[in-house]
């Protein structure tokens, strides 16, 4: 599972080139995710900005994981964005 994630394949392409089925992948990525439930570290991601656009008139963040892109907008589910993140960061 080391390998997937250092890769930064996408779980579709990672499987194509080592010749294992998407539906292994996630069963051990799932078979070790409750080791990783019981850490409770506070891990940061790193963002960048893309040039100085105007965003005066934006009402949403765009946050990306991985090939996943997420709209927030004003008055969202923090822990459900949370959530969301957490299991993209591990399939991703």
């Amino acid at each position: 599972m080391e390998a997937y994630r250092a890769s930064g394949l996408s779980a579709k392409e990672f499987c194509k080139q080592h010749n294992i089925s998407e539906k292994q992948l996630y069963y051990w990525l799932r078979k070790e995710s409750p080791k990783e439930q019981t850490d409770n570290t506070v891990q940061w991601l790193s963002v960048s900005l893309s040039g100085q656009e105007d965003t005066s008139g934006c009402d949403f963040l765009t946050v990306k994981v991985g090939p996943v892109v997420i709209e927030v907008r004003q008055g969202f589910n923090e822990k459900l964005l949370l959530d969301v993140v957490k299991v993209l960061s591990t399939l991703c």
